[in-house]
């Protein structure tokens, strides 16, 4: 099932060089040396002390060499043309950069990625969902999925998620070499689409989620709809499986629908009614869940300029974030521009040159910027932009990687060996830069198991209209199927101090030098008889640190104003967690 890729160049093809006896051998070697350096450095990982620049920085130097040198064999191996060197190690990189996610931390990353566990919980106990709870049983695919998963197996959600990452990424670069080896690509070409998407794709959507499921279903049917134009059964095998994409997440069958829509209109789609049958699905399917969504606010907002900003680039205007957290924001744009430029300029120039026909030169390009028209109606919660870069990238890599293939064989330019040592530094440095703005919040996202517990023991044990403050996200949230019963008593049950302190405006500087305005707020709950507990961990303190969300000694002084209020009773300590529970019977003084 393939179609032919544009030739990007007419010019008489050069002369193969002989092959070396053992091509593989230096590769190899140099693969080697990166896995010796990345085990050496392992055990940094986990006593890394904290780094407002993230893991690179407070890990052992030999970290980050140990991907430089990774990626330097990769690009050697592709140089000499040892395919099965570079296949081994595209898997190799793959599983030094994302192993640490699960071997150098004792909970899973992220606190958002626990509020996928109650509804696996809640489907594995009850084989139903509750559509009435959140939107997350309202699209329940992954989830039953999961938990399926769980009961055949005996495993257990977290240790999925724990290992989640790397699993995730590995099923991504799989998606991206069918894609490619589909779209007409040589084996070679194929594994260097692969290893650059990985390498450049600093999104870290693949994290224990929904979206992470989805993504890697949709490059494969991405892939399976470019082969229906030589066989039309392939489009129907992609017809199941987006179904499965559109239960299971909210917003990537849409990416999907725009890029057939487009590829049918282009004439590279069989049998062309095939685009009717996935909107009916997705339009379907989101009709039937539209009082969910309208819960939301508008299903379609047309303000463009809203829709591309990103809570980063909010928080560098509204808030105070750390240079760490400046740094790397930028480090990811600059990954996103080399690549977004890089693809726009080849996809023009093959235009221009009309090297090949130019509805195979628009296939790759509508991949890889069909992605955009998400922004044209949607902010996806300030978080529309980071997607449309992670959907480019499967698109984006068939533009580049025929000519990184050809560069690297020195098939390019007369300069040879400039033009291979170029395109390998700049891979490298991509590289680097993406690992940067991957691993950059590593302490702001660390999770500990002692921070799951309780939040499992305040869904098991406590008055479900308990109202959860945190003070910055840093409490994992929704573990387990009693979450269920907490958002009956209040869907914002767990939104934490920000939702808290919405009665005030520009809490987001609030210094709580004044404890007038606490004082208050505990007056209106203790008036409302409104059982409530304050959680503060070191999570919360390293997250506030590194995005700047409140000022520095902000939260020290909100403890304080805790302790010196009878009402509020200390009852938890720990080096890294408090917990505060309301009296409702006690007396404020003064």
């Amino acid at each position: 099932m393939t179609i032919t890729a544009p030739r990007t160049d007419r010019s008489p093809a050069r002369p193969v060089p002989a092959r070396a006896s053992r091509p593989w051998l230096l590769p190899t070697i140099t693969l080697g040396l990166a896995v010796v350096a990345w085990l050496i450095a392992i055990p940094s990982l986990r006593d890394a002390p904290w780094h407002l620049f993230g893991l690179l920085a407070a890990a052992s130097p030999l970290f980050p060499v140990s991907i430089a040198l990774a990626v330097i064999a990769f690009c050697l191996a592709i140089a000499l043309r040892a395919t099965r060197t570079a296949g081994v190690a595209l898997v190799t990189t793959i599983l030094m950069t994302r192993l640490p996610t699960a071997i150098s931390t004792d909970a899973p990353l992220y606190s958002w990625t626990y509020k996928h566990f109650g509804p696996i919980d809640y489907i594995q106990r009850y084989g139903t969902v509750d559509v009435d709870v959140d939107i997350y049983h309202n699209w329940p695919g992954a989830f039953s999925f999961i938990a399926w998963l769980n009961t055949v197996t005996g495993s257990e959600t977290i240790d999925i998620a724990q290992w989640f990452a790397v699993g995730s990424q590995l099923a991504v670069a799989a998606a991206i070499f069918f894609l490619a080896r589909t779209y007409g690509l040589n084996p070679a070409t194929a594994l260097v689409a692969a290893f650059c998407a990985h390498a450049v794709n600093w999104v870290a959507q693949d994290y224990f989620s929904p979206q992470a499921i989805a993504f890697a279903l949709g490059i494969v049917v991405v892939a399976l709809i470019l082969a229906s134009v030589t066989t039309k059964a392939a489009a129907w095998v992609a017809v199941p499986i987006y179904a499965a994409i559109v239960v299971t997440h909210q917003l990537t069958p849409y990416w999907l629908l725009a890029a057939v829509l487009l590829l049918t209109l282009l004439g590279r789609v069989r049998p062309r009614y095939i685009v009717i049958v996935f909107a009916v699905i997705a339009i379907g399917y989101m009709v039937l869940h539209m009082n969910v969504l309208s819960q939301f606010g508008r299903l379609l907002n047309f303000d463009f300029l809203s829709n591309i900003l990103t809570p980063s680039a909010r928080n560098e205007t509204l808030g105070n974030p750390s240079i760490g957290q400046l740094t790397n924001s930028w480090a990811a744009r600059g990954v996103t521009l080399l690549v977004w430029v890089s693809a726009g300029l080849v996809t023009v120039v093959r235009l221009l040159r009309r090297r090949s026909p130019w509805r195979d030169t628009l296939v790759p390009a509508i991949v890889a910027f069909s992605p955009a028209l998400i922004l044209v109606g949607q902010g996806y919660g300030g978080e529309a932009m980071f997607r449309v870069f992670l959907y480019s990238i499967p698109g984006c890599m068939l533009i580049l990687a025929p000519g990184i293939t050809r560069m690297l064989r020195g098939e390019l330019d007369r300069a040879r060996r400039g033009a291979q040592v170029g395109v390998a530094g700049l891979t490298v440095i991509a590289s680097l830069t993406s690992m940067q703005a991957y691993y950059g919040g590593w302490f702001a996202n660390l999770v500990t198991p002692e921070s799951v517990r309780l939040t499992t023991e305040v869904l098991r044990n406590e008055d479900p209209s308990t109202l959860t403050i945190g003070v910055a996200p840093g409490a994992p949230g929704r573990l387990v199927a009693e979450y269920v019963d907490f958002v009956a008593a209040d869907a914002l049950f767990d939104s934490g101090i920000d939702m808290w302190l919405t009665s005030w405006p520009g809490w987001e500087t609030e210094q709580f030098a004044d404890p007038r305005r606490v004082t208050r707020l505990t007056d209106s709950l203790v008036w409302e008889q409104r059982p409530a507990l304050v959680v503060i961990t070191q999570q919360m303190r390293d997250y506030s640190a590194y995005y700047g969300t409140l000022p520095d000694g902000a939260l020290d002084r909100f403890e304080g104003i805790l302790e010196d209020d009878p009402r509020w009773e200390l009852v938890h300590e720990s080096d890294e967690t408090l917990v505060y529970r309301l009296d409702l019977g006690a007396r404020r003084l003064g």
